[in-house]
């Protein structure tokens, strides 16, 4: 202890360069360390042109809290001599003091002391005025003269002091590994033995040389070379894969809640304005609802956000009075004051400690008063919890679309807390935009196209946008707009102002933009027609690539973000288009495409919804190829061979358009579908038995199937058309053309066989029809054979379709063959066992054909054939 006391009397000034700091010898109680050696690593992976040979940390806690600080470095290059040679050193001179005990060059084996001779400055940086927050915290820098490639830079300081509003209770951290080289990492913590401290390792399994001395327990690591760790860009603020050991004096949650307790204590009794103001909001609000909406709203609208956290006001709000008089505060003083407003106007409220970058991680960090960064208040109302934020700019929604970012994990300072408590999740669809485009191309594509896009934004996007607007001028904001559209559409102008409706109580806003697109039509990459567009920003944005994919560390995503586009494209004419439905499912996001007809408006509904904050690292490959392959569905293309359709001459007509070696084909298939069919109607099998009169007629469960049978002719007749539609001379050049972007070997047989099956399935469902109100003897043996080979046809289609890109089977696809193939079963069970199938269909082919004309013989009814000639003569 007596060793201890005396290096606490060496901080004492030995010379007075300033005010600010001081300048004394290293502390007795401080273990000499040696620099690390720099070795290969540390010089081709040193930082900025240096190397560090040693990050020296040493801690004495309790009532002093004195941390020393030592770091030697090497300048490698004329980059790294800038950076080595200028030590920044942050402070707070309101609860600590600064000792420099030296700065030393050492050159060729010589030590050069730098700290008579440098230059010292205290500057008083805030670092965070951006974000209105003024801490008073000071930094002395020093610029180093002469120093040169190859020094190395070796200065020692100790700052003195602990912020009083921890009431002398200890916590802190010291990392044991850096994302650059250390040659040796050296960390020090001394704790008086009366001190109950808690201790804890992360990412590392080096545990510390501990000791007892001189009252204290003593702490070391010491880690020579250790591996270097880079995060990837893109990772959440939770994730800190670091080697770090951490301390704290506080037991447990409940300790750190109780000792923010008597911060957030709301006055028993309030001053004249803060009265009239709490006597106003209750006689104008009759509902608990309502008056935690004004309190909350008047916080957010008339105090505006500055935070002066000096000293103890770093983790102390100041007085409500105060705040409410100067119309100032933090996050600390704003919760302070709405508090105050809500209790007395009865409503149950208390404050949430949270961190709003670990948010969840919070409960990784040992138990103390710096896992958290910001405060806000939970409220009761109505049974009901509510999470509020009194520094949010100021929200006029109701109450059921207020909305409130959820940080993970919540610290609230009340008597009753048992510990963190998790807030409220949002829903996958709570924030987000939806837009209506409609593209007009009746006049053809040759013409300028009107584009025109509604977005509805809701939600905390909303709170976003609405917060954006009113900084910056309409005609600011339409310049911007019309920028982002112009990547896809060089040629787009402004056809109407933008309109925006603001519904600030549903918290939506909606705007409307009218746009022309000139030249829409472009030349085809292979020079032989041409192609226009249809692009999709909002969605692709959606889907986009992270800025690294190769990762070690997870994805943060944002949350809650539901992006949908609903794309209607207005057309001159019919033209050939592939609709359906597409999902992509992945535990992060999901997406759907949908394309749909209504006569010539060709309808393209894209929705991406984000499911989780968070990808893993194993996960990547898997989530990256799911977007890879929403990617590819994204956006709709027209692309055509003719000239005039380009706006080079006349409209092509639907003889341009035809693909004749296919329409041969289809003729030449219909043919010998027909063919068969003939063969197949004169089929004539005898009836079972004898009928039985009480079954005959198309009664009973036939007269479903006789509806089914109706349709079947109608639905074939349309998948006949869609197939045709599919191999008009632009679909199948661009799908079956060897360079172009669409081209794959498959399509060809895909195609044609998707053509040949919808041809035969109408072929023979008409036939089926025909034999079905003949009471043919032939249905039931022609259906018992048609219906199952239906169900064949089309699982076939969907095993083709799953092997071609941009075609994916949904779970809809697999349920809709599954509920065929049941029915079909049915029917065939019915077909096969039925008494009135039996009964009903029993006629004949042959009994409706006509015997052959008699001969004069058999007319006359003559044996004689010589008779017979004579009749025949005489007729």
């Amino acid at each position: 202890m007596a060793v201890l006391l005396c290096g606490l009397l060496l901080l004492a000034p030995v010379t007075g360069r300033a005010a600010e700091y001081t300048v004394g010898a290293v502390p007795a109680w401080v273990l000499p360390t040696k620099p690390g050696i720099a070795g290969a690593n540390q010089v081709s992976g040193g930082s900025d042109g240096v190397a560090y040979l040693l990050m020296d940390t040493q801690i004495l806690a309790g009532e002093q809290h004195v941390r020393y600080r030592r770091l030697v470095t090497t300048a490698l290059t004329a980059g790294g001599v800038g950076t080595a040679a200028n030590i920044e050193i942050p402070f707070d001179p309101s609860y600590q003091k600064l000792v420099l005990h030296s700065i030393n060059i050492v050159r060729d084996g010589r030590v050069i002391s730098k700290l008579a001779t440098a230059k010292i400055h205290v500057l008083q940086r805030e670092t965070e005025l951006e974000a209105r927050i003024y801490d008073g915290t000071k930094t002395v820098n020093v610029f180093l003269d002469d120093v040169r490639v190859g020094d190395t830079i070796d200065y020692a300081y100790s700052r003195i002091g602990r912020n009083p509003v921890f009431g002398g209770r200890d916590f802190g951290s010291m990392l044991l590994q850096y994302s650059v080289p250390v040659a040796r990492i050296h960390a020090r913590l001394l704790v008086p033995l009366h001190h109950d401290v808690r201790m804890a390792w992360r990412h590392s399994a080096m545990k510390a040389v501990v000791s007892e001395h001189d009252g204290f327990r003593d702490h070391v690591w010491d880690v020579v070379d250790p591996p270097m760790l880079s995060v990837e860009k893109g990772a959440p603020a939770w994730y800190s894969p670091y080697a770090e050991v951490e301390w704290s004096e506080y037991p447990d949650w409940v300790a750190v809640a109780r000792w923010a307790q008597p911060l957030y204590r709301v006055p028993d009794k309030l001053d004249p304005p803060l009265r009239a103001l709490v006597e106003r909001i209750a006689q104008s609000e009759p509902s608990p609802a309502g008056r935690m909406l004004a309190a909350l709203r008047l916080v957010q609208g008339e105090v505006r956000y500055l935070g002066v956290e000096i000293g103890q006001n770093s983790h102390a709000p100041n007085p409500p009075a105060l705040v409410f008089a100067r119309r100032f505060g933090d996050c600390k003083d704003k919760t302070l004051l709405t508090l105050t407003l809500l209790r007395h106007l009865g409503i149950e409220a208390h404050a949430a400690l949270v961190n709003t970058d670990l948010r969840r991680g919070v409960a990784d960090q040992l138990p103390d008063p710096g896992a958290f960064d910001h405060v806000l208040v939970q409220a009761r109302v109505d049974g009901k919890v509510w999470w509020i934020d009194p520094t949010r700019d100021t929200q006029k929604a109701d109450l059921a679309a207020l909305f409130q970012p959820d940080y993970g994990l919540a610290l609230v300072v009340d008597s009753a807390t048992q510990g963190l408590v998790a807030m409220k999740r949002p829903a996958p669809n709570a924030a987000g935009r939806k837009l209506r485009v409609t593209f007009d191309v009746r006049k053809g594509f040759d013409h300028p196209v009107r584009y025109t896009v509604e977005t509805t934004t809701w939600g905390d996007a909303a709170e976003s946008l609405r917060m954006s607007l009113s900084s910056t001028n309409r005609a600011e904001v339409q310049k911007n707009y019309l920028n982002f559209y112009a990547n896809d559409y060089p040629h787009i102008t402004v056809a109407a102002p933008l309109q925006i409706h603001d519904d600030e109580a549903g918290n939506r806003i909606v705007t409307t933009e009218s746009y022309t697109i000139g030249e829409m039509a472009q030349p085809s990459g292979d020079g032989s027609g041409h192609v226009a567009s249809i692009q999709m920003g909002d969605i692709v944005q959606a889907l986009r690539d992270p800025a690294v994919t190769i990762r070690k560390s997870p994805l943060q995503l944002a949350y809650p973000n539901d992006v949908s586009q609903r794309t209607e494209i207005l057309l001159q004419e019919d033209w050939p288009t592939k609709l359906g439905s597409t999902t992509i499912e992945d535990p992060a996001f999901r997406f759907v495409q949908t394309e749909q007809r209504d006569g010539l408006h060709l309808i393209v509904t894209s929705h991406f919804q984000a499911l989780t904050d968070e990808v893993p690292a194993k996960d990547m490959a898997r989530y990256l190829a799911n977007l890879a392959r929403a990617r590819k569905l994204v956006g709709y293309e027209f692309s055509w061979s003719s000239p005039a359709a380009s706006g080079t001459g006349s409209p092509a007509s639907g003889l341009d358009r035809m693909n004749w070696p296919i329409t041969l084909l289809t003729l030449g298939m219909f043919g010998l579908f027909t063919w068969l069919a003939v063969r197949a109607y004169r089929y004539d099998p005898s009836p079972a038995n004898e009928p039985d009169a009480r079954w005959i007629g198309l009664g009973g469960w036939l007269l479903l199937l006789a509806v089914l049978l109706a349709l079947r002719p109608v639905a074939f007749g349309y998948f006949v058309s869609q197939s045709l539609g599919a191999t008009s001379v632009d679909t199948w050049s661009q799908l079956t053309t060897y360079g172009s972007s669409k081209y794959n070997a498959l399509w060809a047989p895909f195609l044609l066989f998707e053509l040949a099956a919808n041809l035969a399935q109408w072929v023979l469902s008409v036939l089926l029809l025909v034999l079905f109100f003949k009471r043919r003897s032939s249905f039931p043996r022609i259906a018992v054979l048609a219906l199952p080979a239906a169900v064949v046809l089309q699982a076939v289609d969907l095993w083709l379709s799953a092997l071609l890109p941009g075609i994916e089977s949904t779970p809809q696809d697999i349920t809709k063959l599954v509920r065929d193939a049941v029915g079909a079963a049915l029917w065939v069970a019915y077909l096969l066992c039925s008494r009135r199938v039996k009964a009903t269909f029993v006629r004949r082919y042959r009994a409706a054909v006509p015997p052959p004309f008699p001969s004069a013989a058999v007319r006359l009814g003559s044996r004689d054939p010589e008779i017979a000639r004579v009749a025949v003569d005489s007729d």
